[in-house]
C-alpha cells in the first residue's frame, strides 16, 4: 500500500514485511485489532453506499437505464451501450460537484475503491501473519520428524517397546533433568505445537 497524499516529502507505504515485523514487536494480538478496525470501516462504508443507491435522484435514473436494457437487449448485443453509460455519467454531473470537482459518480467510484482496498489490506494482514509464522518456525526441523523435548528429559533406555494400545506416556522413563528443565521442556514443546497449528491453518 502507497499512502495516497502527503505534506512531505515522502510518501508512506505498507507491505508484507512490515505488517510480520509489527507482529513479531507487538505480539498476533494487533491482528484481531486490524480486523476490528477493518470490519467498523466497511460497516461505515456499506452505509454509505446504501445512502447513495437508495437516493430517489440516483435510484430512479438507474432504474430507467434498466428498463432501457431489458428492452433493446438481445443474443447479440450482450453489453450495455456506452453512449447510455456515458449519458448516465453526465446527467449525474448535473447533481452537482463537491469543492474538488468530482461528481456523486466520482465519489462513488473512490467509495468502492476504499472498500477493496479495505479487502486487500484484511489479506496483506493475513499474509504478513503467514510471514512471521514461516519466519519463526524456519529455525525447526522437518516438523514431521520432530520429536517432544519432554520425551528426550527422561531415560528410556530401560522402556519396553510401546505397544499399539498402550499409550506413550505410559512408558516413559523416569526424569533425568531437573523439574525446572522439565517444565522448559514441556513449555517449549507447547510454542512449538502452536507454531505447527497456526502455520498450517494460515497455509490452509
Amino acid at each position: 500500500f502507497v499512502e495516497a497524499e502527503s505534506n512531505s516529502k515522502h510518501l508512506n507505504t505498507l507491505n508484507i514485511t512490515h505488517i510480520a515485523n509489527s507482529i513479531r514487536t507487538h505480539g498476533a494480538g494487533i491482528i484481531n485489532s486490524a480486523v476490528n478496525f477493518t470490519y467498523q470501516f466497511l460497516v461505515s462504508k456499506f452505509k454509505v453506499l446504501s445512502q447513495f443507491l437508495f437516493d430517489e435522484q440516483i435510484k430512479s435514473r438507474l432504474i430507467k437505464d434498466k428498463k432501457h436494457w431489458k428492452q433493446v437487449r438481445t443474443a447479440e448485443e450482450k453489453w450495455f451501450p456506452f453512449e447510455r453509460a456515458e449519458k448516465f455519467n453526465l446527467g449525474i454531473r448535473k447533481l452537482g460537484m463537491n469543492p474538488d470537482g468530482l461528481s456523486y459518480l466520482d465519489q462513488f467510484r473512490g467509495l468502492v475503491t476504499q472498500m477493496g482496498n479495505t479487502m486487500g489490506y484484511v489479506r496483506l494482514v493475513r499474509s504478513g501473519g503467514l510471514r512471521c509464522s514461516s519466519n519463526t518456525i524456519r529455525f525447526l526441523p522437518d516438523l514431521s520428524k520432530l520429536k517432544p523435548f519432554a520425551d528426550l528429559c527422561h531415560d528410556t533406555r530401560s522402556t519396553p517397546v510401546p505397544n499399539d494400545d498402550q499409550s506413550n506416556t505410559d512408558d516413559i522413563g523416569k526424569p533425568t533433568v531437573s523439574k525446572q528443565t522439565l517444565e522448559a521442556a514441556c513449555n517449549l514443546d507447547t510454542v512449538i505445537q502452536n507454531l505447527q497449528q497456526t502455520f498450517h491453518q494460515d497455509t490452509d
